[in-house]
C-alpha cells in the first residue's frame, strides 16, 4: 500500500508539474492574435526632442527628461514629480559624462552640468529620486570628465593636466568626496563603456565597464570604489596614443585615432597578462568611414561617436574595405572583408546588416528570413517581436505579417517594464503620452 500511495503522489506533482508548464500563457505582443489595449493616457508630461526622443528616458524609473524639465511618472510604487532644472543642467546630450547630460543607473540619477563660455563639465549633481530634488551640488575643474557606471555608488572626477591626473572618488547618496588621488605620468582616464569604448552602450553582462588610466606606456585599471590602479602588464601602447579601448572575455582591444593627413591607424589587441602575448594581434590601416564626413582636424573621413563593435563583430574601417573580424581571435581568425563603400550596422533585431549607399540592406550572414516585413521602409526600427514603428507609424503584425493594429506616434516609441519583458508599449498621440498592453482580440 504504501509504494502504491507514493505512486500516486509522484503522478499527483508531475500533473501539477505539466499543468504549470504547458498552461496556456497570457496575452503578448507577438503572438500573433493579441492586440493592444490602452491602459493610461496623460497630457505629454514633457516634450521630446527634435528627433523625437529624451535625453532622459528609463521606463524603469519612470524617468523622461528634456531640457530644463525632468518628470518622474507616477506607478504603483513610485510618487510623480516634475522637476524644472536650472539651465546649467539643462538636458541637452545624448552622451553621458558630457555638459547638460546625465548618468542613469538602477535607482540613481546624476546630471552633469554645462556653463556658456566653458568646455566640458561644470558641474555634477545627485537626484532624490524619491521627492525629485537635487540632493546635492559639487563644482569641477575646467576640462575634467566624469564617469559613472550601472552600481552608482561611486562618480569618477578626472582632472588631468600636463603630466598628471587629479582622480576624486564622490559618494552618489551623499555628494562627499570619498577618496583623492593623484597619478604622476597620467596622460589621460578613458571610459571602457560609452565615450571611449568600441561600441556607446554594451549589452549587460557582456563586456565589463570601468575606467583605464593611461599613461605613455602602460594602462591600468582604476578601481571606482578606493581609486587603487592595477597595472595590465604586458600590454603595449601602440605608437600615437590611444583614443579607444575595450575589453572583451579578458582580452582587451586599443585603437589610435586616424593620424592628421595619413589617415593611418593602429588597433592593438592583448590579453594583458604575462607570457600571453603571442596570443594578441596587430594591424594597421588606413581610416576611411563610408558613412562619416570628413573630419576638419585630421582630413579623414572619421566620426569618433560610430561604434567599431557591431552585435558580434569588431569593424575596422579600411579604405580598401572594411575588415569584420571576431573582436576576441582578430587576424587569428579568417577575415571577412567589405567592398568599398559597404559598412557594417545592426537592425534594432541585433542582426548585422551591411550598408551602402544606394544599394539595398543585405544581412552580413545569409538568412531566409528578411531583414523587415514586407511594406516596411529600410528605416523601419524594431520594436519587439511582430511589432514595429515605421516612422510616425506603428504596426503590430500577425504572423503572416498583416496589420493586426495601427497607431501614429509623434515620438520614439518605447517598451516598458511591467510583470514580463516587454509587456507595455508607451508613444505619442497627440498631445497625449499613451501607454498600451497586450489583450485578447474580441
Amino acid at each position: 500500500m504504501r509504494r502504491h500511495g507514493w505512486r500516486w503522489v509522484l503522478i499527483g506533482v508531475l500533473g501539477l508539474l505539466v499543468t504549470g508548464c504547458f498552461a496556456p500563457s497570457g496575452p503578448r505582443f507577438g503572438d500573433g492574435s493579441a492586440v493592444p489595449e490602452e491602459v493610461s493616457r496623460v497630457r505629454l508630461p514633457v516634450r521630446p526632442g527634435p528627433d523625437g526622443t529624451w535625453v532622459v528616458n528609463s521606463p524603469g524609473e519612470g524617468l523622461l527628461g528634456q531640457g530644463r524639465v525632468l518628470v518622474r511618472r507616477a506607478g504603483p510604487d513610485r510618487r510623480g514629480w516634475r522637476l524644472a532644472l536650472p539651465a546649467e543642467f539643462a538636458l541637452t546630450s545624448q552622451r553621458p559624462g558630457s555638459a547638460h547630460s546625465a548618468f542613469v543607473g538602477d535607482h540613481s540619477v546624476v546630471l552633469v552640468g554645462g556653463r556658456e563660455g566653458r568646455r566640458g563639465p561644470s558641474e555634477i549633481a545627485g537626484l532624490d529620486l524619491t521627492n525629485g530634488r537635487l540632493a546635492w551640488r559639487l563644482r569641477v575643474a575646467p576640462d575634467s570628465r566624469v564617469f559613472s557606471y550601472d552600481e552608482g555608488a561611486t562618480v569618477l572626477v578626472a582632472d588631468c593636466r600636463a603630466g598628471s591626473c587629479r582622480l576624486t572618488g564622490v559618494s552618489y547618496p551623499t555628494g562627499r568626496r570619498v577618496w583623492s588621488r593623484t597619478a604622476p605620468g597620467a596622460v589621460k582616464v578613458l571610459d571602457g563603456c560609452r565615450a571611449d569604448a568600441f561600441v556607446a552602450d554594451p549589452v549587460v553582462g557582456r563586456a565589463p565597464c570601468h575606467p583605464y588610466l593611461v599613461t605613455r606606456d602602460r594602462v591600468s585599471l582604476l578601481d571606482m570604489a578606493d581609486g587603487r590602479l592595477y597595472e595590465r602588464p604586458g600590454l603595449r601602447i601602440p605608437p600615437g596614443g590611444i583614443d579607444r579601448i575595450t575589453e572583451n572575455h579578458g582580452r582587451i582591444t586599443l585603437a589610435t585615432a586616424p593620424a592628421k593627413g595619413s589617415c593611418r591607424a593602429t588597433v592593438v589587441s592583448e590579453s594583458g597578462g604575462d607570457g600571453a602575448q603571442d596570443l594578441g594581434w596587430r594591424y594597421t590601416f588606413v581610416w576611411d568611414q563610408p558613412q562619416a564626413p570628413r573630419d576638419p582636424a585630421t582630413g579623414c573621413r572619421w566620426d569618433r561617436t560610430l561604434p567599431l563593435t557591431v552585435v558580434r563583430s569588431l569593424v575596422l574601417p579600411d579604405a580598401e574595405g572594411a575588415l569584420v573580424l571576431d573582436p576576441y581571435l582578430g587576424l587569428r581568425k579568417q577575415l571577412r572583408r567589405l567592398a568599398p563603400g559597404e559598412y557594417l550596422t545592426a537592425d534594432e533585431t541585433r542582426v548585422e546588416v551591411v550598408h551602402a549607399s544606394g544599394r539595398p540592406d543585405r544581412p552580413l550572414h545569409p538568412t531566409r528570413t528578411p531583414l523587415r516585413p514586407p511594406g516596411l521602409s529600410p528605416a523601419a526600427r524594431f520594436l519587439t517581436r511582430l511589432l514595429w514603428q515605421d516612422g510616425r507609424r506603428l504596426v503590430l503584425l500577425d504572423h503572416q505579417n498583416r496589420p493586426l493594429w495601427e497607431a501614429a506616434s509623434a515620438c520614439r516609441a518605447f517598451m516598458g517594464d511591467g510583470e514580463g519583458p516587454g509587456v507595455s508599449l508607451t508613444y505619442c498621440d497627440g498631445p497625449d503620452l499613451v501607454t498600451v498592453r497586450p489583450a485578447w482580440k474580441d
